[in-house]
């Protein structure tokens, strides 16, 4: 029984080590496992002793696997079938014939019948943010503050459309320092390599400034610059119509440039975020608004979860009385993302 055992644990080894897929390294070293995929100079393989792994794809000499893989070359080819390699080479049988090429020529791979990395990627998701910070203080002055941010955004590889919110509230010694809140949407879609057009709007209000409600409306042209997983830099350009009602002085009401910028940084241990927009009327480029703000935000340990500090800048040149042109908020945020 034990002999018997043995032999039958041996035939079920020697099972998995044929149906198993092979890379062979540069160094010489074989590695047994399933090949998920290909993707991004990544290769991800499941192992018996360790469970999922990635290798880098350049370090890779050859690839062998027992079923069917869809394999995407760096050319356009498409083709679907057992792949072997020797060497440096790469032979895939495919049902219209064999092509030949290396593992470095290859783009991307995925199970057949199900969808390619680079369709996933072209997919639009959904992807949701909320923020929020109290604040309060007693003592020789009494303050309370609260700020709320919220952003949808529905993102593909072709275009991206977000919903926006944010909101800022602070008393002291039973007096508002801060009563503002603004929303709006705002739509880019990618045309080129670089290239993008816009059309946003924002709406609100600020009663410390006596803008009873105010409303922008903005379309023109961007260019990205920077566009890849750590960076991204994208700047734009156009026209729009600003109208702002006040309690005291005369309303706004004008056409206007729109000039806007957004960067962000992914660092090692967070992401560095700048986005401004400054918006002169034509007939007075002395009459204008800038809004800059710029963000360090650190993820913690629970998923979803980060802190965001960052400063607020918020310029209007057109001010009465005692008024001050410029606004600046500090803030500390707790962040929640979720999809």
């Amino acid at each position: 029984m034990i002999r018997l055992s043995s032999l039958s644990l041996a035939a079920a080894l020697l099972v998995s080590f044929a149906s198993a897929d092979t890379i062979v390294t540069k160094d010489g070293s074989t590695i047994n496992g399933k090949v998920l995929g290909i993707d991004g100079g990544k290769i991800s393989l499941k192992t018996d002793f360790a469970g999922k792994i990635t290798i880098d794809q350049k370090l890779v000499e050859s690839i062998s696997t027992d079923e069917d893989v869809a394999l995407s070359l760096e050319d356009g080819t498409v083709v679907q079938g057992p792949v072997s390699g020797q060497g440096g080479s790469l032979v895939v049988k495919g049902a219209n014939g064999t092509v030949t090429s290396t593992v470095a020529s290859i783009d991307e791979t995925w199970m057949p019948g199900q969808k390619s990395p680079s369709q996933i990627a072209a997919e639009r998701k959904w992807a949701y943010e909320a923020a929020f910070d109290l604040t309060g203080k007693s003592g020789n002055k009494d303050s309370t503050g609260m700020g709320t941010q919220f952003r949808a955004t529905l993102a593909g590889e072709q275009d991206t459309l977000a919903f926006f919110a944010r909101a800022n509230f602070q008393e002291v010694d039973g007096d508002k320092s801060a009563d503002e809140a603004r929303g709006g949407v705002d739509y880019a879609n990618n045309f080129g390599k670089n290239y993008n057009w816009y059309v946003r709007t924002e709406f609100g209000y600020d009663a410390i400034k006596d803008i009873d409600q105010f409303f922008t409306v903005a379309a023109g042209f961007g260019y990205g610059f920077f566009n890849t997983d750590t960076r991204k830099l994208n700047v734009r350009a156009g026209l729009g119509y600003l109208s702002e009602n006040y309690g005291v002085k005369p309303d706004l009401s004008a056409a206007s440039f729109d000039l806007g910028l957004t960067h962000r940084e992914k660092l090692k241990w967070g992401t560095w975020t700048n986005r401004a927009t400054y918006t002169p009327t034509l007939e007075d480029f002395g009459n204008f608004r800038l809004v800059y703000d710029t963000s360090l935000e650190l993820p913690l340990k629970s998923e979803g979860w980060s802190v965001r500090t960052g400063l607020n800048f918020d310029y209007n040149s057109e001010v009465i009385g005692t008024e001050k042109e410029l606004d600046t908020t500090y803030y500390i945020r707790m962040v929640l993302k979720w999809l």
